[in-house]
């Protein structure tokens, strides 16, 4: 009975998704009380919010509520145990698993000075796209909520606006650098911030990134370089930011640092020049003489 149970559980396992078992993987052991310890690892360099529901649990009791739901951080972390009623009982169960980038209880940061993502000195454009879907569905692919549009030339330097951990790279559209008019995808490159924020830079050149998932980077580093894209006013930078990626709910107006302007939101269709000051390069670094700490985000 017990082989049978174990089959079964391994059957619904294996129904999650080939992107499920690469990013975040849930598995679990038996103890020698018949205990099942669930367990998950979270392969990617930021968290996720796991959300597990029991379909069948027969002789079982959990010692979390259910259905259960976490924050699971890069790595391996502990979930929840499963204990049998009755000691000379079989467990029955049946599980799926699901998640998404963020946390659970973000700390939103309204108040942060983005830099403009251009190169200092450089004048731009700027607008407000409303509602944009960016690069995809998926995990690492978003861009909801506050998007802005900033006129550039291809071939342009991209700057991080913040610090942060890179924690996707997708450079391998060609249709903007071809000219096309519209396409369904574009490359960029994510990055996910201390308040667990996630911002979207594109539109970026065919493999010009020149970060990679799991760097970190400090405000003012160069991550790419601007494609051709023809959306009607030819290459542009495209910039938001969001706290749960792929989720359109989640708008968050933003305060950019410009020359002779300094702080404040982008106006639609005004110019500004970008400036990196040290004091707002500097807003996320280490105190002098405090331990540096690696930018991990967290909730």
């Amino acid at each position: 009975m017990k082989n049978a149970c174990l089959f079964l559980l391994s059957l619904v396992s294996m129904q999650t998704t080939l992107l499920a078992q690469r990013i975040v993987d849930v598995s679990y052991s038996i103890d020698q009380q018949g205990r099942y310890l669930f367990t998950c690892n979270n392969k990617d360099y930021c968290p996720y919010i796991l959300h597990l529901d029991f379909t069948t649990l027969t002789n079982a009791r959990a010692d979390h509520a259910l259905p259960y739901e976490a924050e699971v951080r890069p790595g391996i972390n502990k979930l929840l145990t499963i204990s049998p009623v009755n000691s000379k009982d079989d467990i029955k169960l049946n599980y799926k698993s699901s998640f998404r980038k963020g946390c659970l209880t973000p700390v939103v940061n309204t108040g942060f000075i983005y830099l403009l993502p251009i190169t200092p000195g450089q004048e731009t454009q700027a607008y407000r796209i409303l509602n944009a879907r960016g690069a995809s569905s998926s995990p690492g692919g978003q861009d909801s909520g506050y998007s802005v549009r900033l006129r550039a030339k291809m071939g342009d330097t991209i700057y991080a606006a913040r610090r942060g951990i890179v924690t996707a790279v997708d450079v391998s559209n060609s249709e903007n650098d071809a000219g096309a008019a519209t396409t369904t995808s574009w490359n960029y490159v994510e990055i996910a911030h201390a308040d667990c924020s996630f911002a979207q830079y594109g539109i970026l050149r065919k493999n010009s990134a020149f970060v990679k998932p799991g760097q970190s980077v400090e405000a003012g580093t160069p991550i790419g370089l601007v494609g051709g894209d023809s959306y009607g006013r030819g290459s542009e930078v495209r910039f938001s930011v969001s706290y749960y990626p792929g989720m359109s709910n989640t708008q968050i107006p933003l305060l950019f640092w410009t020359k002779d302007n300094g702080k404040g939101p982008l106006k639609q269709g005004a110019i500004y020049v970008s400036e990196f000051p040290k004091a707002i390069l500097a807003q996320e670094l280490p105190k002098t003489g405090s331990k540096k700490v690696k930018p991990v985000v967290h909730h």
